[in-house]
């Protein structure tokens, strides 16, 4: 056997493996840029948000009408509709909507949508029916994002349409960045994008949940939604230390960027995800980072740690799915949805749904960390 050959092996075998995957990764990333690896295992891509809405009507016309977002598809059961919406890059047109095209376009899309969904009757509920995931002490998803290219000039005119604002942009500390509220109170973040890649319409740049524990919603997202069958880990190349390689190699979302506020900015962190393209080159630097997610053309995942509360055993967030309602959930599109749940099953993670359970096989609901719940929905289903 050639040295190669027997670097490889022993590379590869369970209790290495097992070793360096019990390894803590470093909070922070270096300064250097990373190769990302050539493949994802399920070719897992996340597909959605839900959020519950009480009147779709109204949702609609903030979404579509105000923000520009388009109706890709949409069912209607007996107690509850659903509609998905997204923002789809330049150039890409849907079917459509309500055709089986729309539909397989929907659940084979490598986009983000969003998914309202609306449960029959509430629409004639006096008050809020929902709950922002920003309160006190249910608090857990805080927010969607959108891009825009200048958000004070956005900010006035979706005020002068009525639109309600949490933050205008000339508020607070940090400047040049607004919340709205849409009609169920949840919060939109507006940001200003890259100028070099001015468009003239918003784009859904991010969803925000908060965490307790950031290693173990790491571990989650990045490295064990990408664990599977055919993973190469000896496929990447790495210009940091070989310990890295492991990590970045089985990722399946990509940490893009960090960033860590002290005591007196705040005392949390937020990590930005997302999954890329195979060999995309993600740069470290705080200020490259920052421009790197500011011109993607599809959102990121942001995940926000207050510090200390890893520490906290009597500490949990609200997952959104018992009183008070809202949020609903994410959810990643997968190629092979029964080795997905087999194997995170296997690493200790709880399922609300397999798919052999209730009607519909092909999708299935894991627990994140948080408790949160996680769709994993068949890659070309049909429902």
């Amino acid at each position: 056997m050639t040295a190669v050959r027997l670097a490889t092996a022993l590379f590869r075998s369970p209790p290495l493996q097992s070793c360096l995957r019990s390894l803590p990764v470093p909070k922070r990333l270096s300064s250097t840029m990373t190769t990302i690896a050539a493949q994802r295992p399920y070719n897992a891509s996340w597909q959605q948000t839900m959020l519950r809405v009480k009147d779709p009507e109204a949702s609609l016309s903030f979404y579509r009408d105000l923000l520009g977002f388009e109706l890709i598809h949409s069912y209607k059961f007996d107690d509850f509709s659903l509609y998905f919406i997204a923002t789809l890059p330049e150039g890409v047109t849907c079917p459509n909507p309500g055709t089986k095209e729309a539909e397989q376009f929907l659940w084979t899309m490598p986009y983000t949508c969003l998914e309202l969904t609306h449960n029959h009757g509430t629409e004639k509920e006096e008050g809020q029916v929902y709950d922002s995931g920003n309160n006190e002490p249910k608090r857990g998803f805080g927010h969607v994002a959108i891009y825009t290219n200048d958000v004070y000039q956005a900010s006035e005119q979706l005020e002068a349409k009525g639109v309600s604002f949490k933050k205008r942009p000339d508020e607070g500390r940090m400047k040049g960045l607004a919340f709205a509220y849409d009609p169920d109170g949840y919060w939109v973040e507006i940001i200003k994008r890259e100028p070099a890649l001015k468009q003239d319409r918003f784009t859904l740049s991010q969803t925000m949940l908060r965490v307790k524990d950031v290693e173990k919603s790491l571990n989650f997202y990045r490295d064990c939604l990408g664990i599977g069958p055919g993973v190469d880990r000896m496929s990447a190349t790495v210009s940091r230390p070989c310990l890295l390689l492991i990590h970045d190699c089985v990722a399946g979302m990509t940490v893009c960027r960090e960033r860590h506020f002290p005591k007196d900015k705040g005392d949390f962190s937020l990590y930005f995800l997302a999954h890329l393209e195979p060999g995309t080159k993600v740069p470290t630097d705080p200020e490259e980072a920052n421009t790197f997610i500011k011109g993607f053309d599809f959102p990121v995942l942001e995940l926000t740690h207050n510090h200390g509360t890893e520490s906290d055993p009597n500490f949990h967030h609200h997952d959104g799915n018992s009183e008070p309602r809202g949020f609903g959930h994410v959810g990643f599109l997968v190629d092979d949805l029964e080795t997905a749940c087999n194997e995170l099953e296997a690493k200790g993670y709880s399922f609300k749904k397999k798919p052999s359970e209730g009607k519909m096989h092909s999708l299935a609901f894991v627990y994140d960390p948080d408790g949160y719940w996680v769709e994993l929905i068949q890659r070309g289903a049909s429902f």
